[in-house]
C-alpha cells in the first residue's frame, strides 16, 4: 500500500484489503461475528435452522447465491470469495471446490458481479434454506449453459438457449427431412406446427388454418408415417416442437 508507484492490481488488491478489514472490525464492534459462531455452534448440536436464523440478522427471508468464477477452469480464492460476499453485502460465504455460496437477505438486490457465474434462488425461510440452494446451483447451471453472468431461479430459459445454434439447426434439418422432401412439404409442416402448438387439437387446428378438420387428420397422419413417429408420445412432440421452432 505503501508502494510510491502503483499498478491497476495493487488497486484491486488494496481494495479487498480494505473490505476484509471492514469485515473484521464491524464484527469485532457489533458482535457479528459472535453471534455468527454460536448459530454454527446450535447447528451442529443439532437445531434447526429457523431456530438460529436470528442470530444471523433480522432477515425473515434470504437468498441463496451460487458462484463461480468467469474464467474457465479457476477455483475461487479465499479472499476473492470474502469479496464477493462484500460485494453482495454479507458476510456468509462458503467457498468449496469451484462454487463459492453465499447467503444473503432477501432485501438487497443480488446483481452480477465482475469476474463471476452467478445463479441465485428464489427467497426463501431458513426451513426453505435446502430447497434454495439447490434452486441456485440449477440457476448457475443454466448461467453457464447459456454464457449470462447472473440467472435468477424462475428466470425463463428456452431448450434451445441450451444448446448450440449450429447443433440445434442441424438437429431440426435432419429431423424433418422427410417431410421436407414430401410432396406438399410447406402445407404439411405449417399443419405439423399449428397442431402441436394448439396441444393436438383437431378442430382449433382447423379453425387456425381455415381447413376442414379431416384435411388435419389426413396430413397429421401422413406425418406420422413420413416421419416414423407416434405423435401421441409427449417426447416425440416435444423434440418435434424444438426442430420446428429452428426450422
Amino acid at each position: 500500500m505503501a508502494a510510491p508507484h502503483r499498478t491497476p492490481g495493487d488497486h484491486t488488491i488494496v481494495s479487498v484489503a480494505a473490505v476484509l478489514l471492514s469485515l473484521l472490525t464491524g464484527e469485532r464492534r457489533s458482535g457479528t461475528g459472535a453471534a455468527r459462531a454460536s448459530a454454527l455452534v446450535r447447528l451442529l448440536l443439532g437445531a434447526e435452522p429457523r431456530e438460529v436464523a436470528p442470530l444471523l440478522g433480522t432477515a425473515t427471508h434470504w437468498q441463496v447465491v451460487h458462484a463461480r468464477p468467469a474464467e474457465r477452469g479457476a477455483r475461487p480464492e479465499a479472499l476473492a470469495a470474502a469479496a464477493l460476499g462484500a460485494a453482495l453485502g454479507s458476510a456468509l460465504v462458503d467457498a468449496h471446490g469451484d462454487v463459492v455460496r453465499v447467503l444473503v437477505p432477501a432485501d438487497r438486490e443480488v446483481t452480477a458481479q465482475p469476474g463471476w457465474t452467478c445463479g441465485v434462488s428464489a427467497p426463501a425461510e431458513p426451513h426453505a434454506w435446502p430447497t434454495a440452494d439447490a434452486q441456485a446451483a440449477r440457476a448457475l447451471a443454466r448461467a453457464g449453459a447459456t454464457r449470462a453472468a447472473l440467472v435468477r431461479h424462475g428466470s425463463r430459459t428456452a431448450l434451445s438457449d441450451l444448446v448450440p445454434e449450429a447443433d440445434a439447426a442441424a438437429h431440426a434439418r435432419a429431423l424433418l427431412a422427410p417431410l421436407a422432401e414430401a410432396s406438399g412439404a410447406a402445407a404439411l409442416t405449417e399443419t405439423l406446427r399449428t397442431w402441436l402448438s394448439l396441444h393436438g387439437s383437431w378442430d382449433r387446428t382447423a379453425v387456425a388454418l381455415a381447413v376442414h378438420r379431416n384435411t388435419v387428420r389426413q396430413r397429421i397422419g401422413r406425418c406420422a408415417v413420413l416421419l416414423e413417429a407416434d405423435l401421441d408420445d409427449p417426447d416425440v412432440r416435444m423434440e418435434l416442437w424444438f426442430a420446428l421452432r429452428q426450422a
